[in-house]
């Protein structure tokens, strides 16, 4: 008996997460894609050198790329009923996001 309650709690929980997540990260997404287009703007710098300025667009590139894949695996997992994989999916562009914070700032640091 108490398994079951435990599954409805998981799913209750995991289907609110899920839809703030997708708000959230629809709302979002936009901006999101407008800031990496601006990530261009890093060869402005005279002492970028073009692999790791390449590198950096393309990790900025990689967060609103995606949100779309995250929303996917939140809700898939979510029908087949793998609460653990939806609520770590629900992170996953916040996960690449700070990682490519984390390179740009070493880089920003390292290189100038």
């Amino acid at each position: 008996m108490n398994v079951s309650i435990d599954v409805k709690d998981d799913n209750k929980k995991t289907k609110i997460y899920a839809w703030v997540a997708t708000t959230v990260y629809l709302i979002l997404l936009p901006f999101i894609f407008m800031f990496a287009a601006t990530s261009i703007m890093i060869f402005d710098s005279p002492s970028m050198s073009i692999p790791f300025g390449l590198s950096i667009i393309f990790l900025c590139f990689c967060v609103p790329l995606s949100i779309p894949f995250a929303i996917y695996f939140v809700w898939s997992r979510y029908s087949q009923k793998k609460y653990r994989e939806s609520l770590q999916f629900c992170l996953l562009p916040l996960y690449i996001a700070v990682i490519a914070f984390i390179y740009n700032a070493l880089v920003d640091t390292f290189i100038h």
